[in-house]
């Protein structure tokens, strides 16, 4: 499993998980992003989304994430 950080935050980071190649998580899952909103001053609210392809996963965090630059996956789990 790879853990990638797409976005620092003050309480939490914003996180990807995805998958070794030729494994997948619980659910046919090739890739976890867990995410937090703000709740208030002390605490964040944890969100979790799943991704059956790293295509949507890009498109995710491209849309959600505008100033991510990070490489989201190996090239061998691009065919995953």
């Amino acid at each position: 499993m790879q853990a990638v950080r797409i976005n620092e935050r003050i309480l939490n980071d914003d996180t990807a998980f995805i998958a070794d190649a030729g494994k997948v998580f619980k659910g046919q899952l090739v890739a976890i992003v867990e995410y937090y909103t703000f709740a208030n001053e002390w605490s964040d609210r944890k969100h979790q989304k799943g991704f059956k392809t790293i295509e949507s996963l890009q498109k995710f965090v491209t849309k959600r994430y505008p100033d991510f630059d990070g490489e989201l996956y190996q090239e061998v789990n691009k065919n995953v």
